[in-house]
């Protein structure tokens, strides 16, 4: 569950901690979830040597006969994809699927295959092989809770026309806000970036991109950090590494919840109608909330805005 909702250092931990209550790890098939959920938090955090390591630790006979050997192929499948091993990754995402079928333990909710062999595919540019898999996802079970829902839209965008994709990368962000996937949110967050650099929105694009950024950073996740960096600003680029003093203090406890809320959805990238609309007040307040988030947090002009203000899953589901 930690794992789940992108506290990766404390994901890694309590897997240490039980891997080490194992006597024998290597005779055990139990071992194969702990281990998955320390490959995984590894290699989001950037630690590819250490995940390399654990993947070359000998294994139990019975690991590929268990439920606990799909996990584990899972993250070594992303392991691999993260590591640019694409074939050896789709083979290892193919394989976890044939196995949950034929178990009768399909479920996108526990084991999300076709997203992630359809992740594969679309970089080996086989987006009808793709495509196929994406829809299956949706027309299965679990195709409406809100962790599988948004990574469903997110790859089902990468098939479809700016403008549609546009509106089903909107509709990614939404959906692991409201399952707590901080990480997948990330990924919905740059993916919506580089729509909108698409279609010539770059005020926008670059707010969004710079809350991926922050997010990925929260969570502790070095890899996304790296992926999306290429994609900031050249003034974001400086400001990473050297923010104004006013960036470093903590801007909530500064601001009011109704102001925190406003400069949220203004940092990343939406217009005041929009925020008037998500928040059900007129767009007279949300002006007054901005007039005094910018006095507050000594800043003159939206782009400006901090994107590391933190909201509660709650109040994200509220908006």
């Amino acid at each position: 569950m930690l794992l789940r909702l992108s506290d990766l250092h404390a994901a890694e931990e309590y897997a240490r901690r039980a891997l080490d209550c194992l006597p024998e790890q290597s005779s055990s098939a139990f071992m194969g979830s702990p281990t998955a959920t320390l490959i995984r938090a590894r290699t989001l955090m950037g630690d590819h040597a250490a995940a390399a390591r654990q993947l070359h630790q000998p294994v139990a006979e019975t690991l590929f006969k268990s439920t606990h050997g799909l996990a584990y192929l899972r993250v070594r499948g992303l392991y691999l994809m993260a590591t640019h091993q694409l074939h050896a990754a789709l083979s290892d995402f193919l394989e976890a699927g044939r196995l949950a079928r034929s178990w009768g333990v399909d479920r996108p909710a526990i084991l999300p295959w076709r997203t992630d062999a359809a992740d594969v595919l679309f970089r080996l540019g086989e987006t009808q092989r793709a495509k196929v898999l994406v829809e299956q996802q949706f027309a299965g079970p679990d195709a409406r809770r809100p962790w599988v829902r948004g990574i469903s839209l997110r790859l089902r965008a990468g098939t479809s026309d700016p403008r549609q994709q546009l509106a089903l990368l909107n509709q990614s962000v939404d959906e692991p806000s409201r399952s707590g996937d901080r990480v997948e949110l990330t990924r919905s967050l740059a993916a919506l970036g580089r729509s909108l650099r698409a279609i010539a929105e770059p005020a926008r694009a670059d707010a969004v991109i710079r809350r991926a950024w922050n997010l990925a950073r929260e969570c502790g996740a070095q890899s996304l950090c790296e992926e999306i960096r290429p994609e900031l600003g050249p003034e974001d680029r400086m400001s990473r590494s050297g923010a104004p003093e006013e960036y470093r203090s903590d801007p909530d406890t500064k601001l009011s919840d109704s102001e925190r809320r406003v400069a949220t959805l203004a940092a990343s990238g939406y217009t005041n109608r929009e925020i008037s609309l998500k928040l059900h007040i007129t767009v007279s307040t949300v002006e007054q909330h901005l007039t005094r988030v910018y006095r507050k947090l000594n800043i003159t002009r939206r782009q400006d805005l901090p994107v590391d203000l933190h909201l509660a899953v709650s109040a994200a589901e509220a908006v």
